[in-house]
């Protein structure tokens, strides 16, 4: 694999960098609102690996939504046990049987996986998106806890996932006085007012691993593409100051 690829979102003639450039993800959000404004709702999946942190936080995105907009944006969560290339082939399935989404998100974590399966569904989602429907790739190196992370500070330091979680842990310890729970039910809702920070922090750490001639997802520690899809859809999200 080469540099971190794009996505084209055919049906909205927008390109998405696996990257995740936050400015570039605010530019496919204003084509979104144009899209939204001109053809009516937008379908979203996000099928996880996780069954309980990444679900409860994409379901706290959902419910942020705008009045305005929850009968024009569908956000479908679910939290399935699989991994890498299975997670994709669920999607596959799922978007078939439900007769289509506009977006389907993958989201899931390095771990230890195979390092050339996950570096693999980057292209297999680029793949699979066609004229009607487009597959992102969220994945976070080492987990999703990364992105916590980046909602209170840059660091570049190399971590494993137990160690991303205790520095979530104590970091939310010092920050918002509780302990972290991968099964808090209000994950989103408390990060929201920080997720600017957050997107800055990764386009900062993406542009520093480019730097390094890291371009492949399973070298790139820390690192995450989360950006992709709340730089989208942050504009029809309420309930914070940051993202009025």
């Amino acid at each position: 694999m080469g540099p971190i690829r794009y996505s084209t979102a055919f049906s909205t003639g927008r390109r998405i960098r696996y990257g995740t450039r936050p400015s570039e993800g605010r530019v496919a959000k204003a084509r979104t609102a144009s899209r939204l404004s001109s053809l009516g709702a937008e379908r979203h999946l996000i099928v996880c690996e996780g069954e309980k942190t990444e679900p409860l936080y994409f379901q706290g995105m959902r419910d942020a939504l705008k009045p305005e907009f929850r009968n024009r944006i569908h956000i479908v969560v679910k939290g399935t046990g699989l991994h890498t290339v299975d997670l994709l082939d669920y999607a596959l399935r799922e978007s078939r049987l439900s007769g289509g989404y506009d977006h389907v998100w993958l989201a899931y974590d390095r771990d230890d996986f195979d390092l050339r399966e996950f570096d693999s569904v980057v292209d297999k989602c680029a793949q699979s998106s066609d004229e009607t429907t487009a597959f992102h790739p969220l994945w976070s190196n080492p987990c999703v806890e990364v992105w916590m992370l980046l909602h209170f500070g840059y660091t570049t330091a190399e971590m494993t996932s137990a160690e991303a979680i205790s520095r979530v842990d104590v970091t939310f310890q010092r920050e918002l006085n509780h302990p972290y729970s991968k099964t808090g039910v209000g994950l989103f809702k408390e990060l929201q007012s920080r997720m600017h920070l957050a997107e800055s922090n990764v386009e900062r750490l993406t542009r520093w691993h480019e730097e390094q001639g890291i371009n492949l997802p399973s070298r790139m520690n820390p690192c995450t593409t989360l950006p992709a899809i709340t730089t989208m859809l942050t504009d029809y999200i309420g309930g914070s100051e940051s993202n009025a």
